[in-house]
């Protein structure tokens, strides 16, 4: 039987899933945690059965290689892998849609790792490893920022000079890949009113957090632009701050470019703001005991409920909520901080079926829909690679 492998790398981790191509749901995956970072950790699961193996992977060239021979191991005889579809961060000016990979896309994505510099060298690492391991199969590119590509100029313009706009500086938006799932999956089942998908916010809350706003289909705006620090508040990324604080970190602690860098994408956000921990679930468990972590969660929640505020004016009205990603579909306190207030939209929340996790959220009476729609990334990864073999 055909196989189709989709490969998603973050800037410390690697996850492979392994799909039959007349199946949706992946029947195998692996992902290594802690790349990079001394002693890594590697996680397979075959039918639902998961197993955890300390290996080494000082980068993601090692990482690849260990997952390569876990592939190995699976693949049965008779089996063969005709594609390959990876996540990648940036597409830059050049990709509004899925590529297929050769030697001019693999040094342009080089070209503008500048854009993307914690995402983009991981992603470029496993393309290559696995472009040698497999030569003889199609390797398909699906970019972030293609769900984005052709956004309002208005959106999409950076107001700074002409010559480092011709440069390629302009508002991009990240998490694309998860966007057109779940728009496309939230039209498929609740779209049979026309109203309920004309106007319609979707927050992505991962570690790495942004919101975008699509009207009529088309997406008109997104929180994160230029590169993927940027936005509301994350993990352990800043989100929009003022430019000021570029010229303090250099000017007044003498940090370099790679200290600025790391302070805004590793040690600002929710870890930034609490000092202990960038995750969720402890940051709930620490409030009421820890103003650090109340406070950090009330900023989170506050960003986002003002940029639902913001985007509802841009779209004229909103009709339709989701939430996504992993805090967006588990927390239900988070949910309820970031929709208090918004009763003058229309917004109204059933208590009970938040708490359940419900794929519904709001009232019967409320005039806004609110929903809860896990993510699959995967599931349009593959699509784009059967997409490109078939063609």
């Amino acid at each position: 039987m055909k196989k189709i492998i989709t490969i998603n790398a973050g800037s410390s981790s690697l996850k492979v899933s392994l799909f039959n191509t007349d199946s949706e749901e992946a029947y195998a995956s692996a992902s290594i945690e802690g790349i990079g970072v001394g002693q890594a950790i590697l996680v397979p699961e075959i039918n639902g059965s998961k197993e955890t193996h300390d290996i080494i992977a000082a980068d993601h060239h090692a990482a690849a290689a260990v997952i390569k021979e876990w592939l190995r191991g699976i693949i049965e005889e008779g089996d063969t892998i005709n594609a390959a579809a990876y996540r990648v961060v940036h597409g830059g000016d050049r990709y509004k849609d899925a590529t297929i990979i050769d030697d001019d896309v693999v040094s342009y994505l080089e070209e503008i790792t500048p854009l993307a510099p914690n995402h983009m060298p991981a992603a470029v690492a496993c393309i290559r490893a696995f472009r040698d391991a497999y030569p003889a199969i199609v390797h398909v590119a699906c970019f972030d920022t293609a769900f984005f590509h052709s956004i309002p100029d208005v959106a999409r313009t950076l107001a700074l000079p002409k010559r480092l706009r011709d440069q390629g500086l302009r508002r991009y938006g990240f998490h694309g890949i998860s966007y057109e799932y779940l728009f496309d999956h939230f039209v498929h089942n609740e779209g049979e009113s026309a109203k309920a998908h004309s106007r319609v916010i979707i927050a992505h809350l991962g570690s790495g957090a942004s919101i975008a706003a699509i009207k009529d289909g088309k997406p008109i705006d997104m929180t994160m632009g230029l590169t993927p620090a940027s936005g509301i508040v994350m993990s352990t990324r800043s989100g929009d701050v003022d430019p000021g604080i570029f010229d303090f970190l250099m000017q007044e602690e003498g940090a370099s470019p790679d200290t600025v860098r790391n302070t805004l994408y590793k040690e600002s956000g929710l870890l930034g703001v609490s000092e202990t921990t960038a995750d969720m679930r402890q940051l709930l468990e620490d409030r009421k005991t820890d103003p650090r972590a109340k406070l950090a969660i009330d900023l989170f929640c506050y960003t986002i409920r003002k940029q639902i505020g913001a985007y509802s004016a841009a779209l004229d009205g909103v009709d339709s909520i989701i939430f996504s990603a992993g805090i967006g579909e588990r927390s239900a306190p988070i949910r309820e901080q970031v929709l208090e207030g918004l009763e003058y939209l229309g917004v109204e929340v059933d208590s009970e079926k938040n708490q359940q996790n419900a794929r519904t959220i709001s009232k019967d009476s409320s005039s806004v829909g609110v929903y809860v729609i896990p993510t699959r990334e995967d599931a349009v990864l593959v699509a784009k690679a059967q997409q490109h073999v078939s063609n």
